[in-house]
């Protein structure tokens, strides 16, 4: 099997760095680390990625792509295992070719503020290198459904892609995500209603956007404290009560609260409470019922009712 990146991280004698570099496309082999030697051009790479995808008896190619865009504070290697996960998670739930979107990131803590600005710069390669390409692949043999996960600062990478996306200079032509998903997302909350200027590509290039969150997300909170503290992110408090009609909130802090691990220290805790979604089966379950759209979001199995339009996962 091929595990497929696009990644805008320079490289310094053969090796990933931390700041912005060219759009390279990456074919790597399964249980091979991503290194520049593996990059490839835009058409044998499409090529590639195409070919994973089945054909039905009329011989048209059918399938899902799922873009996965990563947080701050990740280096190449965690972005590798990060997609691993997503894969083995999905696996036998939701069939589909996984596309990493690896924007630079540095492994330092307190490089927050510097990524949040490189993460703006960097978010129109997503929709100019990815999805675009993907999307114009597409003819009366080829009908592919793209969607789109996020987690963390990469919520953020995507709606500045989105909202570059409509300055109708450097993207062209309208194009929609089928499922946009973000997980312990590192964006405004209160951003999310209608008519926000900062949010309304975003939720007008997806035909629904599901946000889960933590209440318990220790990360999150200081991410408010590195912003000072202005607005609570939507991976920790959830979208508001007036939130857009093609959103969906779902509540993960009581589940969480049952795969705690106390024997952590502070620091592995504070990482646990942000990241556990990539390991965890019943997340994986909903996920794949999200991003199938084949059934209401109020039947997908092992969710129950909460407050207002918010979604309970399994406990």
């Amino acid at each position: 099997m091929t595990k497929f990146f696009i990644t805008v991280r320079s490289v310094s004698k053969n090796q990933f760095g931390g700041d912005l570099g060219a759009i390279r496309y990456l074919a790597v082999p399964d249980g091979v680390t991503p290194s520049p030697a593996h990059a490839i051009g835009l058409r044998a790479w499409m090529t590639q990625v195409m070919a994973a995808f089945l054909r039905n008896a009329a011989g048209v190619a059918t399938g899902d792509v799922l873009f996965f865009v990563h947080g701050y504070n990740v280096g190449m290697p965690d972005v590798d295992a990060e997609q691993d996960n997503v894969r083995r998670g999905v696996a036998g739930k939701f069939p589909c070719t996984i596309i990493s979107f690896d924007w630079p990131s540095w492994t330092d803590t307190f490089a927050y503020l510097a990524e949040l600005d490189t993460a703006k710069k960097t978010a129109i390669d997503l929709v100019n290198a990815g999805v675009k390409p993907l999307l114009g692949a597409q003819t009366n043999d080829c009908r592919v459904a793209v969607h789109a996960l996020c987690h963390s600062m990469g919520a953020y990478v995507v709606r500045e892609a989105l909202d570059h996306a409509d300055d109708g200079i450097k993207t062209g032509t309208d194009w929609m995500l089928n499922q946009l998903v973000l997980i312990a997302g590192d964006v405004d909350a209160a951003d999310f209603v209608d008519g926000n200027k900062d949010t309304e590509s975003m939720l007008g290039h997806a035909y629904r956007l599901t946000n889960y969150f933590n209440r318990y997300d220790e990360v999150l909170q200081i991410s408010n404290i590195k912003r000072a503290g202005v607005v609570p992110r939507a991976g920790r408090v959830g979208l508001p009560d007036n939130a857009p009609a093609n959103t969906v909130n779902v509540d993960c802090s009581a589940h969480f609260n049952t795969i705690r691990r106390p024997g952590d220290d502070p620091l592995e805790a504070a990482k646990w409470s942000h990241s556990w979604y990539f390991t965890d089966a019943d997340f994986y379950t909903d996920l794949a019922e999200t991003l199938r759209g084949a059934v209401d979001r109020a039947v997908i199995a092992g969710r129950s009712a909460g407050p207002g339009k918010t979604f309970i996962l399994k406990v």
